[in-house]
């Protein structure tokens, strides 16, 4: 049976997500970059408080945001936060000398790292460029079609899933990772997208075309879900963080959304044309 307060939950924070994409992407430059900025110190926030509570455990517990409310990042790790931020933030200017400058200020951070890990650097590596991306799209004059069709494309990915593999259930898919998800869900989670943009974009591209990236989507969707519940049981967290109450953090939220903006980005960089765009 479907719980019908944690469908409903996910529905309205896909929906929220949703509007606040909408409405950084329909403000100004300056609002957007600082959405944006916020966002991506959160989320390295997130992540770093969470490898900053595996070092204390030595053992698999059953930790909650309480627990992991007690630790806090140390503070070369959040100088490096905000070294990242500042990186990030001077790409959008022709600053070559700052931006070289913010580069080696963030590796010499990074030496000065008491304990730094190459699970760090490369969970760090991943959102920044998910924001370094988001950013570089941003000056797209599609860029409004691509990032309200990511958000939704989520969106409906992540609510099939939980549909088909609550009411269906069945074998779990990888269970060491993530035990909640089904198979079920798994293809569930790729049908529905498919009929949904089979139906929306058929006038714009051949259905072939639209199935196809629609599936290539939904996997990369999910592979952004299971990626973030691995690196919670890998930090014995259960939620990223408890900035949303009763819902968990950015990540949670955002898990799915971060591999098709770098994917999404990727092919549009090499002039891959999308099945949404006449």
């Amino acid at each position: 049976m479907i719980k019908k307060n944690s469908l409903l939950i996910r529905i309205l924070s896909s929906f929220v997500m949703l509007i606040i994409f909408f409405v950084m992407i329909s403000s100004n430059n300056f609002i957007f970059l600082t959405f944006s900025q916020l966002l991506l110190f959160l989320t390295s926030w997130e992540i770093l408080r969470m490898l900053e509570f595996k070092r204390f455990i030595n053992k698999k517990v059953d930790c909650s945001n309480f627990l992991l409310s007690k630790f806090q990042v140390g503070k070369y790790d959040l100088i490096l936060i905000c070294l990242t931020n500042f990186f990030v933030f001077l790409l959008n200017f022709p600053l070559l000398g700052l931006q070289i400058f913010s580069f080696i200020l963030i590796f010499v951070c990074l030496l000065k790292l008491s304990e730094i890990s190459v699970v760090k650097i490369i969970c760090l590596l991943y959102v920044t460029f998910a924001f370094i991306f988001l950013n570089e799209m941003s000056q797209s004059s599609e860029f409004i079609s691509f990032i309200v069709f990511i958000v939704f494309f989520t969106m409906i990915v992540d609510i099939s899933a939980y549909f088909f593999g609550s009411i269906i259930g069945g074998p779990k898919i990888i269970p060491n990772i993530s035990p909640n998800k089904t198979v079920a869900g798994f293809v569930g989670g790729i049908i529905i997208p498919i009929f949904f943009c089979t139906i929306i974009f058929f006038k714009n591209s051949n259905i072939s075309n639209i199935i196809f990236l629609s599936l290539i989507f939904s996997i990369i969707s999910q592979f952004g879900d299971f990626l973030e519940s691995g690196f919670k049981r890998y930090c014995f967290v259960k939620d990223s963080s408890n900035l949303i109450p009763g819902h968990g953090g950015l990540l949670d939220r955002m898990d799915s959304i971060f591999p098709l903006i770098i994917f999404v980005s990727i092919i549009k960089l090499l002039d891959y044309n999308f099945f949404f765009i006449v």
